[in-house]
């Protein structure tokens, strides 16, 4: 298996299909043996019926009876992929599967490629409302500022890892929702990986589920359990793999 595709999901009926078709349709032309990885996280409505449906036998469906968060979604999705890398996305197909080809580009040189949208070719197809734009750019100064200085987008969700390194940062991870990703980028990058960003396109869905006054805050507290790990030595070892939250 050359690419597990992870894609955690909450909700996400109404989009699900039109992910999978995209992304199916992508690695198919592309000649590369895939899977696809969806972790429904104790989504409510029929999304994983709907994934377990889907006309692939590329695709698995990981469905979680109880809401973790997205980072538990991903975690999970890693320990049970079987692919030499790991490509994680999110459901609503906000930056378009091609771009795959452009952090792939990278992934000989560099152990995490990431995408992001606040380069100076990144192309934000769709404007956020003011509200969350501003939320994330304060939000991001305050990253930059604490753990991860030269990341202006730590949250993009469209990274792609080595399996094994994968497994390794994501055995030490302790945050399962919003502030999963910075936490992920800081443990690679004490663990002395090579992170290389790669601008990408990023669509707005308006249908998006983000509250941005309450993502910011949790994202906050967040990020100070981050830097207070990294003070007490909690990502010099990695705890059991797989964990699930408390």
């Amino acid at each position: 298996m050359e690419i597990s595709i992870v894609i955690p999901a909450y909700n996400e009926a109404r989009r699900i299909v039109r992910t999978l078709k995209k992304v199916t349709d992508f690695f198919d032309k592309s000649k590369k043996e895939y899977e696809i990885i969806v972790v429904s996280d104790g989504s409510t409505d029929k999304t994983c019926e709907i994934a377990q449906n889907f006309p692939s036998k590329r695709i698995r469906v990981i469905c979680i009876k109880d809401n973790f968060g997205k980072g538990f979604g991903v975690n999970q999705g890693v320990f049970a992929a079987q692919g030499e890398e790991i490509l994680f996305i999110d459901a609503d197909s906000s930056t378009p599967i091609e771009q795959f080809d452009d952090l792939n580009e990278f992934a000989s040189e560099s152990e995490v490629v990431i995408g992001s949208r606040y380069l100076k070719k990144s192309k934000i197809k769709l404007k956020q409302p003011l509200i969350r734009i501003l939320g994330s750019r304060i939000g991001n100064l305050l990253i930059q500022a604490m753990i991860l200085p030269g990341f202006p987008d730590t949250q993009c969700g469209f990274k792609l890892f080595k399996a094994p390194v994968a497994r390794e940062i994501f055995s030490r991870q302790t945050i399962w929702r919003w502030g999963f990703d910075m936490e992920i980028l800081f443990v690679a990058k004490k663990l002395g990986y090579k992170i290389k960003q790669v601008p990408v396109s990023w669509y707005n869905d308006e249908r998006t589920k983000v509250q941005p006054v309450k993502t910011f805050i949790a994202t906050l507290s967040e990020l100070i359990k981050i830097k207070g790990n990294a003070l007490r030595g909690v990502y010099d070892s990695s705890g059991k793999l797989g964990d699930s939250p408390d």
